[in-house]
């Protein structure tokens, strides 16, 4: 983990009140990608007792952001394709991120969710495309 990129994404990760709504934490950023959790709790589940899609998604395009801005600019993300493979109904949902290319403007982000044993829960690959220079 770089602890200056870390460092430099604090404030935006302190701000973010979408990410702290959802329980989701992020726990090592650099340049090459990002790693982020989500404890399953009751609010994570849909009627079925399992993690609802939306946990998923959001836990991966948040990490797939982080990702992205570890390079000191801001992204959104402009499209992605997601797959969902397994549903967890407890634990942790873990999101690790990998830079798979990054231009001028965009940077593509491919992400893989497990849970706690490493079993592949749901992946995406997420196009962001820089908003600006600076964070």
């Amino acid at each position: 983990m770089n602890e200056e990129i870390l460092a430099m994404l604090k404030p935006s990760i302190d701000a973010n009140e979408f990410v702290k709504h959802n329980h989701i934490v992020i726990d090592e950023v650099d340049i090459n990608g990002a790693t982020a959790h989500i404890d399953i709790v009751p609010e994570t589940l849909n009627v079925l007792g399992i993690a609802h899609g939306g946990a998923h998604f959001s836990l991966a395009d948040t990490c797939a952001g982080y990702s992205s801005r570890a390079d000191g600019r801001q992204y959104v993300t402009q499209q992605s394709s997601y797959y969902f493979i397994k549903a967890p109904h407890g634990g942790r949902m873990i999101a690790k991120g990998k830079v798979v290319s990054r231009t001028r403007k965009l940077c593509v982000v491919d992400v893989d969710v497990t849970d706690e044993e490493g079993t592949l829960l749901s992946k995406g690959s997420f196009t962001l495309v820089c908003v600006a220079n600076h964070l």
